[in-house]
């Protein structure tokens, strides 16, 4: 599929004088619609839109709404076919909102979709998830990479829409790390003896992810199988979304490996920095920037992203994730001034560790039942 120029002309003018927006690439974007996309040689289907609505006669300057939707016939939620809507960046205006939502909700029945969730670009891989609010000033609540951002009036335009969140997901941030880590080491320890040496607890650097990718990518299938909307991707998939792209970007210092007796992996715990203020700065961009040329030119505060914390099936009562938010926290605590616990969804036994936070963002994933 060929993106129309107005597809990205729609989001340059909802996000034009918003300093804190990363921006997108227009090349990876229409990479991913390509028909040599893994998601489109699966047998994915994709559609896309836009409604421009003139907004300065004078200038020619245009707004409006742009849409995509995905279906892969071999995904179920809850025993349905259903249908994804992404890529939603819009002008706040319901009345254009409606026809371009109307057009997607049929072509999504047209495909056999009795569901549509969203918004998710692709799969669960993808961006996905609207962020709801945000508290702290300016500042404390920029946008992080890998973060859902939009203007303040999306989740309102998907209730007026029809939409009902269907998960809530939770990023919350400390601004105290060196006192949280002194309150959780002697536990930290505590949990470590009562293991007697069953588990072994390592950084987990990019050379470590590097080399035990080919470990790792069958090990966090089995680890993420059973989540919400959760679609298999090929180990060439894997390697080339969260191998080098992750690898490059890991801190070291905070990023956790659990190996067993055996050295086989038992769980891992992935941390980066928040990378955001040099893509702002344009000192890097979101493809570019990496720990080993850019950790030390990050302003204070530092921020760390908890992003990703997984256990292998057959150790998950052995309270490892606990043990490795800690390890996390005591690692990382030396090189940052603000930890944050991103994107847990709400019934995630793991936000009761994250309950330390000072600042919370909110975030959805809506969904709607199509009319026969």
């Amino acid at each position: 599929m060929q993106l129309p120029e107005s597809f990205f002309r729609i989001s340059q003018s909802v996000y034009q004088d918003d300093p804190d927006w990363l921006g997108e690439n227009p090349l990876t974007v229409e990479q991913a619609f390509s028909a040599s996309s893994d998601y489109r040689k699966k047998g994915g289907r994709v559609w896309a839109d836009v409604v421009e609505v003139v907004a300065d006669a004078a200038t020619g300057s245009a707004q409006g709404v742009r849409l995509a939707g995905f279906f892969d016939p071999d995904m179920r939620i809850d025993g349905r076919p259903v249908a994804y809507f992404g890529y939603w960046e819009t002008i706040d205006n319901l009345t254009i909102n409606q026809q371009i939502f109307q057009r997607f909700e049929d072509w999504a029945r047209q495909q056999g979709a009795a569901m549509v969730y969203g918004p998710i670009n692709f799969n669960t891989y993808g961006m996905n998830r609207v962020r709801v609010s945000a508290e702290g000033d300016a500042r404390e609540a920029a946008a992080f990479i890998g973060e859902p951002y939009n203007p303040d009036y999306y989740a309102p335009l998907l209730e007026q829409l029809g939409y009902r969140t269907r998960y809530r997901y939770f990023t919350r941030i400390n601004n105290q790390p060196q006192a949280l880590a002194a309150q959780v080491a002697p536990l930290l320890e505590q949990g470590k003896q009562a293991l007697a040496g069953q588990f072994h607890f390592q950084p987990l650097t990019a050379d470590t992810w590097r080399q035990r990718l080919a470990e790792i990518y069958p090990i966090t299938d089995r680890m993420f199988r059973n989540n919400f909307a959760y679609s298999a991707i090929t180990e060439a998939q894997f390697v080339a979304s969260c191998g080098e792209p992750f690898a490059k970007k890991l801190c070291p210092h905070s990023s956790v490996l659990v190996t067993d007796a055996n050295d086989a992996i038992a769980g891992y715990f992935l941390s980066f920095p928040d990378y955001s203020p040099l893509i702002r700065d344009h000192i890097a961009t979101q493809e570019t920037v990496n720990f080993a040329e850019h950790f030390d030119l990050l302003p204070e505060p530092r921020m760390a992203l908890a992003k990703t914390g997984a256990v292998h099936p057959d150790y998950r009562k052995a309270g490892l994730f606990t043990l490795m938010s800690m390890q996390l926290t005591v690692w990382g605590a030396p090189f940052y001034q603000r930890f944050a616990a991103s994107l847990v969804r709400e019934d995630n036994p793991s936000l009761k560790y994250a309950s330390n936070g000072e600042q919370q963002r909110e975030y959805g994933l809506y969904m709607k039942v199509l009319a026969e």
